[in-house]
């Protein structure tokens, strides 16, 4: 009997839980858009590439240079009311999409942070062969969208692309610099 107490509490608790951390999640949650398929009616292509260097020792083959790279990756598409929406890549790096005339901006997800915070989270790891370079590297790397451009309602179908570059043993870090040994 006493036990019975002590569930009935217990589980009225995780009822009431639960409803509160579902308001949360419908209250912070962004529009996703999708991207539409290629054959479905658009106005705007945008083609998202990564370019990896060869960071070889080796004299690097044909193959090896100027490698790009697509992936199927999350976005935010950012209006010139700077309202953002989450949007999807296919897995070859386009996404089409119908939009209104106006101006618009691509940012990397990752971004999507404030500035101390993403400051934080691209810091060299202790123990690591990278120095970090200046704040205002930082900054100027944080408030750097992808791409920006403009629909206008007189073209049909307006077609932009990016290109996103990795850089040997840093990564997509521009902040930073490697001063291990490197390979022979």
């Amino acid at each position: 009997m006493k036990l019975l107490f002590l569930l009935i509490p217990l589980a009225l608790l995780s009822c009431k839980s639960t409803e509160d951390s579902s308001t949360t999640k419908n209250e912070i949650k962004k529009e996703v858009i999708t991207s539409l398929s290629k054959d479905q009616a658009h106005n705007v292509e945008i083609s998202i590439t990564t370019k990896e260097p060869y960071c070889g020792g080796a004299y690097p083959r044909e193959e090896d240079l100027n490698r790009t790279s697509t992936a199927a990756t999350e976005y935010l598409i950012i209006d010139a009311n700077k309202e953002s929406s989450t949007i999807s890549s296919s897995g070859d790096g386009m996404i089409y999409l119908m939009l209104k005339p106006g101006t618009y901006e691509i940012r990397e997800m990752y971004k999507n942070m404030p500035f101390e915070e993403f400051k934080k989270n691209n810091q060299p790891k202790v123990n690591q062969t990278l120095l970090n370079t200046n704040t205002d590297c930082f900054k100027e790397w944080w408030t750097k969208n992808l791409l920006k451009f403009e629909v206008k309602a007189t073209e049909a179908n307006s077609q932009f692309s990016a290109t996103i570059n990795k850089r040997c043993r840093t990564g997509f870090n521009p902040c930073i610099m490697f001063t291990g040994e490197l390979p022979r």
